[in-house]
C-alpha cells in the first residue's frame, strides 16, 4: 500500500499544478502554491521516509502516506465550495488611500523598533534554537513589518512617487536581511510572494510559465540546502556556495533522510492512534494562548493554567527516538493528532477562506483583502511545513493589526443631514 499511496500523492500534487499551469491566473491561488509546497517540501520527505524509516513501522508509514494525500486533495475540494457573497461583501470597504499608507508606515516602524530591540539583547540570546523570555515579545512586534511593507508597496504601484519608491525600499531593508544573511524560509517565501502578489494585483502581471515551473523546482531543491547555507552565512565565508552541490544534496537527502519533519509525523500520530489521545481542537486553542498571553507579564503558571493538554505524546520513550529541537511535525501530523483523519478538514476550510478572498481580491478589487490575502499566504505555507495550529494566530494577528489599520482609514459614511442635502442637490 505505500507505493500505492506514494503514487496517488504524486497524482494529486501533479493535478494541483496543472490546474494553475493550464490558466497562468490560478499560479496565487490556494491550490496551485499549496501543491507547490506539497511538491517541494512534503514529497521529498515521503520518498526520504520510505527509504529510511527508522523507528517508523510499515502501518505508521502507510497512515502518514495516506494522510498527505487527504490533506492535498481537500486544498482541491474547499475550492470547489459555493460563494458565501454575504462574506465577501464584508470586505467592501471604502478607504482613504493617504491614512492607509500612513498605516503602513506606522507598523513598519514598529517591526524595525523591535527588530533593534532584539539586536540589543545578548548574541547568546538571539542564537538559541527556540526562543524564550522578552524576545519573543519583540519578535511578535517585529512581524508587523510584513503587513506593513505589503501595504506600502501596493500603495507605491497605484500612485508610484520617489519618496514612495524610497519608503517601499526602506521597508524591504530588513526582510533582505533575514533572506540574505539568515537564510530564512518564512521570510524569502512573505518577501517574493508580497512582490508577485502586489505587481498581479495592481498591474495584472503574471510570471511566464517556464520562470514559475523553475521556481517549483528551485524550491525543491532549495529547501534541504537551508541548513547549509545557513552555516555559510553564519560564518560568512560565502566561497562555500561554490562546492554546494544542489542535485546531489538532493539525491542524498531523499536516499539517508535522517532527519525528517515527516518522520516526526509519523510517530505522533502512531501514537495518537495506540494511545487513544487526541487533541480535539485543544491544540489550536493552546497555541492561541501561546502567542498573544506574554508570559512575561501575567506569569508563566498563569499562561500554562490557560492550556488545556489533552494529548501529551513521550515519542523518546514510546518509540526510542530524539526529536531534534527545532523540528516540526508538519501540518500532515498535528491535524491528524487533533481529529484523527478527519483534521484534514483544516486544509479544506483553508481552501475555501483564501477562494473567498481572492474572489473579493480580484473581481471587487477590495484593498483591504489584497492586504489580507497577502499577510496570510505565507502563513498558510507554513501550515504544512511547521503546522495547522499556526494559522490561527496568524489569522487573528492579521485581523488585530490589519483591521487597525483599515479602521482608521476607513471613510467615513456622509451623516444624514449631509446625504440628505446632497440628495435634493442632485434631484435639482
Amino acid at each position: 500500500m505505500v507505493n500505492l499511496y506514494l503514487y496517488l500523492l504524486v497524482a494529486i500534487c501533479v493535478g494541483l499544478l496543472s490546474w494553475g499551469l493550464i490558466r497562468l491566473d490560478r499560479i496565487y491561488q490556494y491550490p496551485f502554491f499549496m501543491g507547490g509546497i506539497f511538491v517541494s517540501f512534503i514529497l521529498p520527505q515521503t520518498i526520504a521516509l520510505i527509504n529510511n524509516p527508522g523507528p517508523v513501522s510499515q502501518q505508521a508509514l502507510e497512515r502518514v502516506l495516506l494522510m498527505s494525500c487527504f490533506c492535498a486533495a481537500m486544498c482541491w475540494l474547499g475550492y470547489q465550495l459555493p460563494l458565501n457573497y454575504s462574506f465577501i461583501k464584508k470586505f467592501d470597504i471604502s478607504v482613504d488611500s493617504n491614512k492607509l499608507f500612513l498605516g503602513g508606515i506606522v507598523l513598519v516602524l514598529i517591526g524595525y523598533g523591535a527588530n533593534f530591540l532584539i539586536f540589543q539583547l545578548p548574541e547568546a540570546v538571539r542564537e538559541e534554537t527556540q526562543w524564550t523570555g522578552i524576545i519573543t515579545i519583540y519578535a511578535f512586534f517585529r512581524r508587523l513589518i510584513y503587513p506593513g511593507f505589503t501595504i506600502i508597496i501596493l500603495s507605491t504601484l497605484r500612485h508610484p512617487t520617489v519618496a514612495k519608491i524610497i519608503l517601499t525600499a526602506c521597508a524591504a531593508a530588513i526582510p533582505l536581511q533575514l533572506i540574505i544573511f539568515y537564510g530564512r524560509r518564512e521570510a524569502t517565501a512573505t518577501f517574493v510572494l508580497t512582490i508577485g502578489l502586489s505587481l498581479y494585483y495592481i498591474r495584472r502581471y503574471i510570471p511566464p510559465r517556464w520562470l514559475v515551473i523553475g521556481l517549483i523546482f528551485f524550491a525543491l531543491i532549495a529547501i534541504p540546502l537551508t541548513g547549509t547555507y545557513r552555516n555559510i552565512a553564519k560564518n560568512g565565508d560565502w566561497n562555500q556556495l561554490q562546492e554546494v552541490r544542489p542535485v546531489d544534496n538532493l539525491k542524498s537527502f531523499v536516499e539517508e533522510g535522517k532527519v525528517l519533519e515527516l518522520r516526526n509525523a509519523a510517530l505522533v500520530m502512531d501514537a495518537a492512534v495506540q494511545t487513544r489521545q487526541y487533541g480535539y481542537g485543544t491544540g489550536y486553542w493552546n497555541k492561541v494562548i501561546f502567542s498573544f498571553v506574554p508570559g512575561q507579564l501575567v506569569g508563566y503558571n498563569f499562561k500554562n493554567a490557560l492550556m488545556i493538554k489533552l494529548n501529551t505524546y513521550d515519542i523518546e520513550n514510546l518509540y526510542d527516538y530524539r526529536r531534534i529541537t527545532g523540528i516540526t511535525t508538519t501540518g500532515i501530523g498535528d491535524s491528524f493528532a487533533q481529529f484523527d483523519y478527519f483534521g484534514c478538514l483544516f486544509f479544506l476550510l483553508s481552501s475555501y477562506l483564501f477562494k473567498l478572498l481572492w474572489i473579493s481580491s480580484v473581481y471587487r478589487n477590495s484593498i483591504t483583502s489584497q492586504v489580507f490575502y497577502i499577510s496570510l499566504f505565507s502563513p498558510s505555507l507554513l501550515s504544512v511545513t511547521h503546522g495547522t495550529v499556526n494559522l490561527l494566530p496568524d489569522v487573528l494577528f492579521s485581523s488585530i493589526f490589519i483591521g487597525s489599520v483599515i479602521i482608521y482609514s476607513q471613510n467615513k459614511p456622509l451623516k444624514d443631514h449631509n446625504r440628505r442635502y446632497l440628495l435634493e442637490g442632485n434631484q435639482e
